[in-house]
């Protein structure tokens, strides 16, 4: 497991819990560890250095990862890259690897599908206007119906952002109910009006491509995910 934290004192990371989950995942399939970095905390601090303070999705900080390049969103609101970096793959296409659902009802199967298959997951919560990114590791479901499922198991940027250094990688489970078709997250925040809305994972390669050498530029809540239109 992996958990990139924010923390209080930085300025730079209120709004990029979509980089945290998007470093989790980095680290866990191998694609992270380039010019450098080792871990999710240094490849988080990578996305700080090298993005805006807004909110995203996780696609598209893999997608500057992979090729250099950025794809998303240019409104108000969205991260964009403000210091040229990423391209550590040019010669692999995110979208071999890449995969998403955003079709809340099937969140559940989604997640299920992805972990099943090997990709790191991560979610697209959301409640009201407000939206946050979590990674997912795993979840339940009922014994004696596999199709029902229970609760998820996550680990979220937010967790440990006013704690001691260094922060513990916490794993914390959320009873999961389908109500409307939706699937809520139980307890999230200290409330049960939180659902999946969508579902983002990333394939890891049965051998890790030797990446581009490329200059570290830079090294060094609640928060606010975009939705996908």
């Amino acid at each position: 497991m992996a958990d990139a934290e924010k923390t209080s004192i930085n300025t730079e990371d209120d709004l990029m819990c979509w980089a945290a989950a998007a470093s989790n995942v980095l680290e866990w399939t191998g694609w992270g560890k380039v010019a450098g970095l080792t871990n999710t905390d240094q490849m988080f601090a990578y996305f700080q250095n090298h993005w805006t303070d807004e909110g995203s999705l996780m696609e598209y900080g893999w997608e500057l990862w992979f090729s250099g390049t950025y794809s998303g969103p240019t409104e108000s609101g969205w991260s964009q890259p403000d210091v040229p970096g990423g391209g550590f793959y040019p010669s692999q296409n995110l979208y071999d690897y890449f995969h998403e659902t955003w079709d809340p009802p099937q969140a559940l199967s989604a997640i299920d599908q992805y972990l099943h298959s090997g990709y790191g997951t991560t979610l697209a919560v959301y409640f009201s206007d407000s939206g946050h990114a979590i990674t997912c590791w795993g979840f339940q479901y009922d014994t004696n119906n596999p199709k029902y499922y229970t609760g998820v198991y996550v680990s979220d940027s937010d967790d440990d952002e006013n704690g001691d250094s260094p922060r513990p990688d916490t794993l914390r489970y959320y009873e999961v109910k389908n109500i409307g078709e939706n699937w809520y997250l139980q307890n999230f925040y200290g409330t049960n009006n939180w659902y999946i809305e969508g579902v983002q994972a990333l394939a890891a390669p049965l051998v890790v491509p030797e990446p581009t050498t490329i200059c570290l530029l830079a090294m060094g809540s609640l928060v606010f995910i975009r939705k996908k239109k």
